[in-house]
């Protein structure tokens, strides 16, 4: 992952499993289909597991493909851990 250009280019399954960690095959499909690149899974994930990501929401949005990728990361998670 380290390639200048991860930003511009749609992430693969086996950079998706290794941003994410163990994650299932659909959700990979399901990321996959947005073509998210590395940048915006990172973006997204990062969002998620933020302790203040409500407040942040408040000042930065997330947007685009990072903000699906969220709502795809969201939905995977048991509703007790959502913040």
């Amino acid at each position: 992952m380290g390639s200048a250009d991860q930003g511009n280019r749609s992430a693969t399954a086996a950079e998706i499993r290794e941003i994410l960690g163990p994650v299932d095959d659909q959700t990979v499909s399901s990321i996959l289909n947005l073509e998210a690149t590395p940048s915006e899974i990172i973006e997204a994930q990062t969002w998620l597991t933020s302790d203040d990501y409500l407040h942040r929401q408040l000042h930065h949005a997330l947007s685009g493909r990072a903000a699906q990728v969220f709502e795809i990361l969201e939905a995977e998670q048991p509703e007790a851990d959502r913040p």
